[in-house]
C-alpha cells in the first residue's frame, strides 16, 4: 500500500492506494502519529485507491480513530468503495464510519483537490 500527504494548514488528506494489511495499518499509525504531533488535527482517510482491506486486520483502523479523538483531533474517512466499505462495517467499525461521514470535505492551499465523499 502506499500513502500519500496533502496538508492544509491545521490538517491533511491522506491519499491510500492498493491493499490494506497489518504492516499498512502500522504505517497508517505511524503517518497518523507524524501529523499529530505538527499539531495537524483534521485528517481525512482517503480510501479511494483502496482495493482491498485485510478483514482480519481492519479492527486496526478503530485504533486509530480513538488516536486521532485523544489528541483532540478528527479523523473522517472518504472514498470507499461499497467493497471495502462492507469490509470495514463486517469487521466492526460501522460506528466510526457513520460518525464520521461528511457530506464532502475539501482541502485548502497549493494543489487542493476536492475530496471524494463518503461512501
Amino acid at each position: 500500500m502506499t500513502i500519500r500527504s496533502r496538508f492544509t494548514d491545521d490538517g491533511a488528506v491522506l491519499q491510500m492506494a492498493g491493499s490494506m494489511a497489518g504492516r499498512d495499518f502500522g504505517d497508517l499509525h505511524r503517518e497518523l502519529v507524524d501529523l499529530l504531533r505538527s499539531r495537524r488535527r483534521r485528517i481525512v482517510l482517503d480510501f479511494e485507491g483502496v482495493e482491498h482491506v485485510s478483514y482480519r486486520d481492519a479492527h486496526e483502523l478503530a485504533r486509530e480513530f480513538e488516536l486521532v479523538r485523544s489528541y483532540s483531533g478528527d479523523l473522517r474517512v472518504a472514498g470507499l468503495s461499497p467493497y471495502v466499505r462492507d469490509i470495514l462495517v463486517f469487521a466492526g467499525l460501522s460506528g466510526f464510519l457513520d460518525a464520521h461521514r461528511p457530506d464532502s470535505v475539501a482541502t485548502e492551499g497549493p494543489g487542493s483537490a476536492r475530496v471524494p465523499r463518503a461512501s
